[in-house]
């Protein structure tokens, strides 16, 4: 399952649905990328880092806290990092971008665009996904 999830603009509550499906389905093991605009330090293009520690306050350890088995931060010029970022998804089966940007550029199954991510109850969040039983048609 491919996902990306995009908002309106920031603190739109993008990371919290993004650990709500994690969460919910640990079973498909995400793989998840956090893309800002930041630009690396070392003058570089971009920077893809993994993380490796769960807990705190960073989105990437946010995933690895709510059950993701990989998480990743990509920063800086987003069309530069693109070949990069598609070798490492498709690596995995299931993932997760955090990025509005990316539904331009990358396949996927679903797009998720955040307004308000306390509106939608988990059940209907899983059937949207098709990880639910019934009710999938009210979703």
């Amino acid at each position: 399952m491919r996902i990306i999830v995009g908002g309106l603009s920031r603190k739109t509550g993008k990371t919290a649905l993004v650990c709500r499906i994690i969460a919910l389905t640990p079973e498909l093991q995400w793989t998840v990328v956090k893309v800002s605009h930041h630009a690396p330090e070392d003058g570089t293009a971009y920077a893809l880092r993994e993380e490796k520690e769960a807990g705190g306050n960073g989105d990437t350890r946010r995933y690895l806290s709510a059950g993701a088995a990989h998480a990743w931060w990509l920063y800086g010029d987003f069309e530069a990092a693109l070949p990069e970022l598609r070798r490492r998804l498709e690596a995995s089966e299931n993932w997760i971008v955090e990025s509005t940007r990316a539904v331009r550029e990358l396949p996927h199954d679903y797009a998720l665009l955040v307004v308000d991510p306390d509106r939608m109850e988990d059940e209907k969040l899983l059937a949207l996904l098709g990880r639910g039983g019934e009710g999938q048609e009210d979703a």
